[in-house]
């Protein structure tokens, strides 16, 4: 495995098109900022600077809270039910209230509210996720059917940088079972998706619906019936990242089915890795667990009935500390040698992980108490530097607040250089 961060190049060289002065506040994976001209008296103006993993391992900081070791939960069913067009009942937390009723059911807060209307069959399972962010609230208009609907109670930054306000449809999904569902069916994942299992005609329907995924997005999958031979159970990451569908084998010889691995940021199915290779685990025997160790590769540990299997940590498997974007600026009269005048604009720090393959952009706000001073010269070079906080994992490669820096290495991948005008 090897360590790696790039900034892409210009073409020409003095025009890399990772580095952009803006105004732009927040700025999304799949977008760029908007381009902002800079005088000496702008003090709104950031300096984006987009960094791509070049390397083959994880890099950056992991944001979860979560203490580990931690063994990982299994869905937390939700709370309420009724079965009866009749029943009425009413549940606050946080300043909002469910209340259902043969009126209709409403969820109401500030800056919420929304109608869910009345249920046919009067059969509702609801729940707040864990963190109170989302409200989840599922019915059937014949009593076997299901629809699922998720609304959000806060703004939620979804994985793309789309934001959901509240009181938005946050996600939805439906679907028929062969039997008349209660709570039992539905489940939080952590704060991060709802799963949704059980009996129809082909087997076991599982749907896990994603909030944080682009669009809401739904994952779904029919698992072929194995009553007394194979059950299923569904663990959650301490983090939330991804759901695993892990295969119980009751009977000793009945198989070794692999676990299935759903990214609830994009609703995807994904697999574990090992070292960063993926990789797949089988089970079997009838009381498989996984526990996080530690947020490094080969940081989860499963116990499969043969053995226990250590994969990489899906939450957070990074090594190097956080991933820095460093800018100085320089009057471009003094390169590529003198650089004199050498003049610091600030750093900012990726948030979360850099996967590899994957691209951040950083926002460095401009903390020279001189802002942009253009001492005399309108034209000036933007040099941008990425490395880890670590110091070691991807070295800083330049000082330019050193005594006689050297020339700014702008041949390096993780260097490159944007010409700007101060006016």
């Amino acid at each position: 495995m090897a360590a790696g961060l790039g900034i892409q190049h210009g073409s020409p060289v003095w025009l890399s098109p990772s580095i952009v002065p803006s105004r732009d506040t927040v700025v999304s994976p799949g977008s760029s900022p908007s381009v902002a001209a800079v005088t000496v008296t702008s003090t709104n103006v950031f300096v984006y600077v987009k960094v791509d993993n070049i390397g083959t391992v994880e890099l950056g900081a992991c944001l979860c809270a979560a203490p580990v070791p931690a063994p990982w939960p299994a869905v937390t069913q939700f709370a309420g039910f009724l079965a009866s067009t009749a029943g009425t009942t009413s549940a606050s937390r946080a300043g909002f209230t469910f209340t259902a009723s043969p009126a209709g059911d409403n969820i109401n807060g500030p800056g919420v509210n929304f109608l869910f209307g009345v249920v046919a069959s009067g059969r509702r399972a609801w729940d707040w996720s864990p963190d109170g962010r989302f409200f989840a609230y599922a019915s059937a208009f014949s009593g076997n059917d299901w629809n699922l609907t998720v609304i959000a109670l806060q703004n939620i930054t979804r994985s793309d940088g789309t934001v959901i306000l509240p009181s938005q449809l946050a996600s939805r999904a439906n679907g028929v079972y062969s039997i008349l569902w209660s709570n039992i069916n539905f489940g939080w994942a952590n704060s991060q998706a709802v799963v949704t299992s059980g009996p129809n005609s082909g087997g076991t329907g599982l749907s896990i619906a994603c909030p944080y995924a682009p669009g809401g997005l739904v994952w779904g999958s029919l698992t072929p019936a194995m009553p007394g031979l194979i059950d299923y159970v569904y663990l959650v990451s301490p983090c939330g990242s991804v759901v695993a569908i892990v295969p119980k084998v009751l009977v000793a010889g009945a198989g070794a089915p692999q676990i299935a691995v759903v990214s609830t940021s994009s609703a995807l199915s994904i697999q574990f890795t090992k070292n960063n290779v993926p990789t797949a685990v089988a089970i079997t025997g009838p009381a498989p667990s996984i526990t996080t160790v530690a947020h490094t590769a080969n940081g989860t540990q499963i116990v499969t009935g043969s053995g226990t299997v250590s994969v990489d940590d899906p939450d957070c498997t990074m090594v190097g500390g956080g991933v820095v974007a460093w800018v100085d600026r320089v009057k471009a009269s003094t390169l590529p040698s003198g650089n004199l005048g050498v003049m610091s604009v600030g750093s900012g720090m990726a948030a979360g992980s850099l996967k590899p393959g994957q691209s951040s952009w950083v926002q460095v706000p401009n903390s020279n108490p001189l802002g942009w001073a253009n001492q005399g010269e309108q034209h000036w070079c933007l040099l941008a530097q990425a490395y880890t906080s670590d110091g070691t994992t991807v070295a800083r490669p330049w000082n330019g607040q050193a005594p006689s820096p050297p020339a700014f290495p702008n041949s390096a991948v993780n260097c490159a250089q944007h010409n700007i005008a101060i006016s």
